[in-house]
């Protein structure tokens, strides 16, 4: 109804001037009574109103349809109301009909598009473990070097397929209950050759019997996105980062620390937002502003809540917390 008379403004201000300008007509021409007036002014709002009912009426589906946002239109009946109701009903449905043609083209598009990138990905990496066992045991400094390009390409890898994974999360998601210092442990030794060549020490601190329930997978995956930026802007060699967990009330708190770069105060909204590198990745043009999107959803399907605190020159912090299970 008010979208209705919303709609009727004009109409409204258009009678106003009509009846006034009748009254005046009949003013000059010397009919000058007060009853006159009244009954013309009358005339103009019963005519007004009779107009206004009988357009509401014919109208009142369109309107309702309007101010109802969340019906769909695949619940119209183009063959009930007025004519007018059942033409834009009807045009409505084709609309809604073409759009649901056309989502399913790009639907089916992109399901093959993640098809081709997953089945690419799972190729690419048996040449790179090959790559990888022929530079094994090796002292030659360039097979070092190989085998840490490789290492980046395998972390590429890896990064894309999860990426793609976690529009169908739900279906490759296990929950087991495991040591949460195994899966640090586990994460650290993936990434060990990239804490060497670095000369950095990663210092864990986490009581052997806190025990967990997650999905081991991701939770490696997304440990491993933060200490492979942690690694990334930690220039300064020697030092150390520092990974602890404690128990609190609603459950465990886990912490990873850098003494690196640290990130401008101005970029820290934003660093969960997908490829946003801020004012580091500008400075480290390797940055693919992927890395901690990737972790902020991964905690949001696991139902932990994720912050992070960092300072220009002293470092970044990452503070997940986990609810315990009950």
């Amino acid at each position: 109804m008010r979208l209705f008379f919303q709609s009727h403004l004009s109409f409204f201000l258009f009678a106003l001037i009509l009846s006034l300008s009748t009254v005046g007509i009949f003013w000059l021409d010397g009919y000058k009574s007060a009853r006159l007036t009244i009954y013309v002014l009358f005339l103009w709002v019963v005519l007004s109103i009779l107009f206004l009912t009988f357009r509401y009426m014919g109208y009142r589906r369109v309107f309702k349809r309007l101010e109802q946002t969340d019906v769909l239109a695949s619940e119209f009946h183009p063959d009930e109301g007025s004519s007018f109701s059942q033409a834009f009903e009807s045009y409505l449905a084709q609309q809604y009909h073409s759009y649901q043609v056309d989502l399913q083209k790009w639907r089916a598009k992109d399901t093959d598009r993640n098809i081709f990138i997953n089945q690419w990905v799972h190729q690419m990496k048996t040449p790179v473990s090959v790559i990888e066992l022929m530079t094994q045991n090796q002292s030659d400094p360039m097979l070092r070097s190989i085998q840490e390009e490789t290492d980046k390409i395998k972390q590429g890898l890896d990064t894309v397929l999860y990426t793609l994974r976690l529009e169908t999360f739900e279906n490759d998601f296990v929950v087991e209950r495991t040591d949460l210092r195994i899966l640090v442990t586990e994460s650290i030794n993936e990434h060990k050759r990239l804490f060497i060549r670095h000369h950095l020490y990663p210092k864990v601190e986490i009581d052997p019997d806190l025990r967990l329930e997650t999905d081991k997978k991701w939770f490696v995956f997304m440990l491993g996105q933060i200490l492979s930026n942690a690694i990334k802007y930690s220039p300064k060699k020697g030092s150390n980062i520092d990974i602890t967990a404690i128990t609190e009330t609603t459950g465990y708190l886990l912490t990873i620390q850098d003494y690196g770069i640290g990130i401008e105060k101005s970029d820290l909204p934003r660093v969960f937002h997908p490829f946003f590198t801020g004012e580091n990745g500008r400075k480290y043009q390797h940055s693919t502003g992927m890395g901690l999107f990737l972790v902020s959803e991964i905690c949001q399907k696991l139902g932990y809540q994720l912050s992070i605190e960092s300072e220009i020159g002293s470092g970044t912090t990452i503070l997940i917390q986990i609810p315990i299970q009950k």
